[in-house]
């Protein structure tokens, strides 16, 4: 698939048909977030899939959004920064999150190119999530991908033209 296609057609799915998602489409998938750059090539990531139907439930309570039980798959992003911290003191929470945030980018369009829709919840309550999910202590989520056919498309969204959120050598001063 060409990448601009993939990166202007993702759209965050809200609904999504009954359809299953196979498990090589899942590890597909997660295969796309194990080639993530990540800060010292620590990949603090970890993916737990849910595909209970009465799990699902639970997690779109805990995150309060009703249509995530709707989805066939979510996949609970987890980090674990112990590493990163190690290697990179104060600044290992802060590359931990962005190695989380890199992969699931790469897992959306992964997704899309397999004609699979994904929205990224960021929104949780984090004990409920953890505790349904039997996270470990030094472990956290950072979010829920949920994963399906696409059962209604999305609009495009209206982007900010490049001008107006593109600067040269310092913030706010636009090419002449």
């Amino acid at each position: 698939m060409d990448l601009d296609k993939a990166i202007q057609g993702r759209r965050s799915i809200r609904e999504y048909s009954e359809r299953k998602v196979s498990l090589d489409n899942i590890a597909e998938v997660l295969d796309a977030a194990r080639f993530a750059p990540a800060a010292g090539n620590i990949q603090n990531f970890y993916f737990v899939i849910v595909e209970d139907k009465k799990k699902r439930k639970q997690i779109a309570e805990a995150c309060n959004q009703i249509w995530m039980e709707k989805a066939p798959v979510h996949i609970a992003l987890c980090n674990s920064p112990g590493r990163l911290k190690v290697l990179y003191k104060k600044f290992g929470d802060h590359y931990s999150v962005q190695n989380c945030a890199i992969a699931s980018q790469n897992i959306m369009l992964k997704a899309f190119s397999l004609n699979l829709g994904t929205c990224f919840v960021g929104s949780f309550n984090k004990n409920k999530i953890e505790s349904l999910l039997k996270i470990p202590p030094k472990v956290k989520v950072e979010g829920i991908i949920t994963l399906g056919f696409v059962k209604k498309q999305e609009e495009i969204p209206r982007k900010l033209e490049l001008r107006r959120i593109t600067y040269f050598e310092e913030f706010g001063k636009n090419l002449k």
